[in-house]
């Protein structure tokens, strides 16, 4: 199977999942729902119903979503599908019903502005495949500052989205080591038929817990202490910076919060972007880092320093 009917599959199982979960529904009323739809493209009539079971039985697999038939011959999901949960299974899964239902509301696009996202969900759905299969994938990458592209096999371990970017996380035999790569620099993945073993130990959550992010992997992790403006401290209340975090301070003027991370290079970053709204209080070390920078954009904005 190529990637693009593989893309296209991912597509309708999404499509029967979200018309499903909208309430019990018959087998005619999805065919109709069906002949009129945007994922439809090769306009059929009816989904043919070795077709549907098949995706019904997949979407399972995937999702561990359980469809059933009902005495009246309707269609339900056993179980209320949470897709607020923070498990990897259901963020992906309502990113990609968040993509059907917008792909099948096309006269509302004016309505709806989203922030464009770098290319590379086009190769989403064969490592999906992959991650399902346990097997191997050869892809052709090109990292940033890299002249050429190279061609390799790597054994996905997990996707993980950051920033509005997609990133997988994959063992490379050659290298015999995790890595990291961006699917915005991928250029082409061709699936192969070797299959590997995920470790037994291995918990996707777990390798990412100390970090923010896709730097500071395996680094030691620290107390993080920052004072944030009173009306900053809002932002990081409703969306955390990470699951380490706690208020440990609070009053009209500011907070001070509480982070047991790696003090990444990515997270350090997302500080930065509070400029004087923000302090670091410890580490002594991240501290020094932020007094430098302050120090060095004092003199650029004085004049002292240009980079032009």
């Amino acid at each position: 199977m190529n990637k693009s009917s593989t893309a296209y599959l991912f597509e309708c199982y999404i499509w029967l999942l979200n018309t499903i979960a909208r309430g019990p529904i018959s087998r005619a009323a999805i065919d109709e729902k069906w002949a009129h739809s945007s994922v439809n493209d090769y306009k059929q009539d009816y989904i043919p119903e070795s077709n549907f079971h098949r995706w019904k039985d997949t979407i399972q697999s995937l999702f561990d979503v359980h469809i059933r038939c009902n005495s009246n011959n309707e269609y339900y999901i056993e179980e209320a599908v949470d897709l607020r949960g923070a498990d990897m299974r259901t963020r992906l899964l309502n990113l990609m019903s968040v993509n059907s239902l917008l792909k099948d509301s096309k006269e509302l696009s004016s309505q709806i502005l989203i922030e464009p996202v770098p290319a590379g969900e086009q190769f989403l759905a064969p490592i999906i495949e992959a991650l399902r299969d346990k097997t191997a994938i050869e892809m052709t990458y090109q990292g940033f500052g890299k002249t050429h592209s190279s061609t390799f096999v790597v054994e996905p371990y997990c996707l993980k989205m950051f920033k509005q970017r997609w990133y997988l996380l994959a063992y490379s035999p050659d290298l015999d080591k995790m890595l990291i790569y961006s699917l915005d620099r991928i250029h082409a993945i061709e699936p192969t038929k070797q299959k590997y073993q995920l470790p037994e130990n291995f918990d996707a959550e777990r390798y990412f817990k100390d970090t923010y992010g896709v730097t500071g992997i395996g680094e030691k992790p620290e107390e993080i202490k920052i004072c944030i403006d009173a009306m900053q401290a809002n932002y990081l209340r409703t969306l955390p910076l990470h699951a380490s975090q706690e208020e440990i301070e609070r009053n009209d003027d500011y907070s001070i919060f509480r982070y047991y991370m790696v003090p990444s290079y990515e997270f350090l970053q997302e500080l930065r972007k509070y400029g004087s709204e923000v302090e670091v209080l410890s580490p002594e070390s991240v501290r020094a880092e932020f007094a430098a920078d302050a120090e060095c954009l004092h003199s650029i904005y004085k004049g002292k320093e240009s980079w032009v």
